[in-house]
């Protein structure tokens, strides 16, 4: 019998086995009422955020008590500061320290100019403007102040941003609950001694792969439902407008969630071997747990604030934590297409590599039994 299709029997028991258990219909639906709140709570609670408007120059005296009366009126919650002209402003704006600017000539010849950073509010906007109109007087009462955004983001980048940022929250949901599927599975075969009759037909390597590769195809189909939900909410709430580059945007999410599922669930595979029980098996695989869990947070806290840094640079290249950093720097426009190839090229020679020396371990300790096994030892042990 040929290997692929060796591979694709054991893939194919994992997906009927573990695709029609009640824990991943459970994790399925989970995770989609987690994504629903996701979306919906920030509309229920959009009213109870803190904006900040800065008035600009000198403004009419009436203008801020006028604001101040409006926005409660509207039920916000909203500080008002002053800035001396329209330098400050913008730099406030880009600091992020004020959500708008409010620019109304004294002598109220005009509405004036509101000016925002990236994207306008609207609950800012419905504020001023009827503040402005009873402040004002005129023909042109009923005119609303001019909007100016500095430096607006185009629907294409901030499409590729919010899959990026999904696309590594789910990698790392992904990996501990998916990877924790391959890590439990290998120990539980081992337990129950079914491994030894597998691999009386079955080389280790193809149990392995066929194994990772079974689980990936379930974590992918969640991952293509939880868009699919997405996609629809976000349309049906009016929160994300879909740009041209859309597709582009999936198939890069796709991309990354697969590689970086397929390096890190294959180690965590290939770890699980060592231990006898499913207590031991999570301190196996804790190096892996804990690399997951420390690129995450450096690329949320850290690459995101910086993605044309050293450190991104750096990461960009590097297994464990180029699937997490390569789609937040292209969804930045911060990576070059060279960097993409090679860091695609990278992750493939990893999990090709993994794959080998991930057999080897397995095979070395997986017939084992008694306590946890080194990971040394796995490996001398191949036969």
């Amino acid at each position: 019998m040929k290997r692929t299709t060796v591979m694709w029997l054991v893939a194919r028991r994992e997906i009927v086995e573990r695709g029609r258990s009640r824990g991943y219909l459970v994790s399925l639906i989970f995770t989609m009422a987690l994504l629903l709140i996701a979306f919906v709570l920030p509309t229920l609670t959009r009213g109870d955020e803190t904006r900040h408007l800065a008035l600009v120059g000198t403004p009419p005296a009436a203008l801020q008590p006028e604001i101040e009366a409006a926005a409660a009126r509207n039920k916000a919650k909203l500080v008002i500061t002053a800035v001396p002209d329209e330098a400050t402003a913008n730099a406030q704006l880009r600091a992020k320290t004020i959500d708008a600017a409010l620019e109304v000539p004294q002598d109220k010849s005009s509405s004036g100019t509101l000016t925002y950073q990236e994207a306008s509010d609207a609950t800012i906007a419905e504020i001023c403007y009827e503040a402005v109109v009873i402040v004002r007087a005129g023909p042109d009462v009923l005119q609303p102040p001019a909007a100016r955004i500095i430096a607006p983001p185009t629907e294409g980048e901030s499409t590729a941003v919010i899959f990026a940022t999904a696309g590594i929250i789910l990698m790392f949901i992904g990996i501990f609950t998916y990877g924790q599927w391959v890590l439990t599975g290998v120990v539980e075969e081992k337990q129950s001694r079914v491994v030894e009759v597998l691999l009386s037909t079955i080389r280790p390597r193809d149990l392995l792969v066929g194994k990772v590769l079974g689980i990936a195809t379930l974590a992918i189909g969640q991952l293509a439902a939880l868009v699919v939900v997405g996609l629809v909410v976000s349309q049906v709430l009016g929160q994300v407008t879909l740009p041209p580059t859309t597709v582009g945007a999936v198939v890069q999410l796709v991309l990354w969630f697969v590689l970086g599922f397929l390096f890190y669930a294959t180690a965590m595979g290939a770890l699980g071997s060592l231990a006898s029980r499913p207590e031991e098996a999570n301190n196996a695989a804790m190096p892996v747990t804990m690399s997951a869990t420390l690129c995450y947070i450096v690329t949320l806290v850290v690459v995101i604030q910086n993605p044309t840094g050293t450190l991104a640079q750096v990461m960009t290249f590097i297994p464990f934590s180029a699937p997490m950093v390569v789609p937040i720097r292209v969804a930045l426009s911060a990576a070059q297409p060279w960097e993409v190839i090679g860091a695609i090229a990278v992750m493939l020679v990893a999990i090709w590599l993994l794959f080998e020396a991930g057999a080897r371990v397995y095979s070395g300790a997986v017939l084992t039994s008694g306590g946890r096994m080194k990971l040394r030892d796995a490996w001398r042990a191949r036969s």
